[in-house]
């Protein structure tokens, strides 16, 4: 039953950070942004949301940065939105899975 609950609190994090990146950074990124996960410590005090970014890599490095621009932003829409004693820290990882994924199916595009 411990492990629930940061998967619970992850989920609804997911779910507030999604909304920011819609409301107020769609427009504004060079690149196309999807929350892909997020992994809560189990104090629940640290959030590693994960993000993939789609675009060329200077697309990625400047949407990066737009996002590290606006974590005191996101952090205060996780705490208006997610029922939490204390707000987490949050942590931005770049998701690199879908640039793997992009390669290896070019890998199997060439080889057939």
């Amino acid at each position: 039953m411990a492990g629930m609950r940061p998967n619970k609190v992850a989920d609804a994090i997911k779910v507030a950070v999604a909304d920011y990146m819609v409301r107020n950074l769609a427009n504004t990124t060079p690149g196309f942004i999807t929350t892909s996960k997020v992994e809560m410590a189990s104090d629940i005090k640290t959030a590693k949301i994960f993000f993939s970014i789609y675009g060329n890599e200077n697309a990625v490095k400047s949407t990066m940065r737009i996002i590290i621009g606006h974590r005191k932003k996101i952090r205060y829409h996780i705490g208006q939105n997610v029922p939490l004693k204390y707000v987490p820290e949050v942590l931005f990882v770049l998701d690199d899975t879908l640039a793997a994924t992009d390669k290896i199916n070019k890998l199997l595009r060439d080889i057939v």
